[in-house]
């Protein structure tokens, strides 16, 4: 590590404003929010590195689909990095596998980790418990006017006017999402290969997870409230 923990508690200083919740109006008035805006548009107007890079990992990986998540850089919205999605071939059970990697433009460091979208089986078995307990009430819906009746009388009416009735929601399967920094064999030909693309793009060096988790107590993020916030949210990306 090029820097100790409390020079990188500098650099957020001068980024994010102390004791200021992300929701208070003031907050877009201060010099630190400032400072992080203008950063982010220069890294999304000069972003020439960041693309060039992509480029070539792309040659290096063709048969994977890599995004460049950074075009809302040069609007000054959010995030601390430039960041990109090497896509895996799923297997059973999960919804997305991907290599994230996150090149910080507040800091010389990047991240690159494991980021898996699976079904929360848990989750499914509770909601599974829930739609077996009978309604107590249905939906009726009479031209643009709904009308909410005890489940009996939906019963009754759905046998006579099936169409009036409100069908079940279908709602997204329950998903979590797993994150590893440590590849698995199958992930570690792609990890490494994005890790030796960056250094030798920007000579930058790896942030170790253990300083990544570090918790600055007296910022937030845009995800993250005061007490909540790390450095990874505040050097790289509160949107995991």
């Amino acid at each position: 590590m090029k820097h100790a923990i409390e020079e990188l508690f500098s650099v957020v200083y001068r980024y994010y404003p102390r004791r200021v919740p992300y929701e208070d109006p003031g907050r877009v008035q201060t010099e630190e929010d400032r400072r992080l805006v203008d950063a982010r548009r220069r890294a999304g107007a000069d972003c020439e590195q960041w693309l060039g890079m992509l480029r070539r990992l792309r040659e290096q990986f063709p048969a994977n689909k890599i995004d460049n998540l950074s075009a809302h850089l040069a609007a000054g919205s959010h995030d601390a990095c430039y960041s990109g999605s090497l896509y895996l071939p799923k297997v059973a059970g999960e919804h997305r596998h991907t290599i994230e990697l996150r090149v910080s433009f507040l800091v010389p460091y990047y991240i690159v980790y494991s980021s898996r979208l699976v079904e929360d089986r848990e989750e499914i078995e509770r909601e599974k418990t829930l739609r077996a307990t009978p309604p107590r009430a249905v939906t009726i819906f009479v031209h643009d006017t709904a009308y909410v009746l005890p489940a009996w009388v939906g019963k009754l009416i759905r046998r006579i006017k099936p169409e009036l009735v409100e069908p079940p929601s279908v709602e997204d399967e329950p998903t979590r999402q797993v994150i590893c920094f440590d590849p698995s064999p199958d992930e570690q030909p792609y990890a490494a290969g994005i890790a030796e693309e960056i250094e030798a793009t920007w000579g930058y060096e790896r942030m170790p997870p253990e300083i990544g988790a570090v918790v600055v107590p007296d910022v937030a993020t845009n995800l993250r409230r005061l007490g909540a916030a790390r450095l990874y949210d505040c050097l790289f990306s509160d949107a995991r």
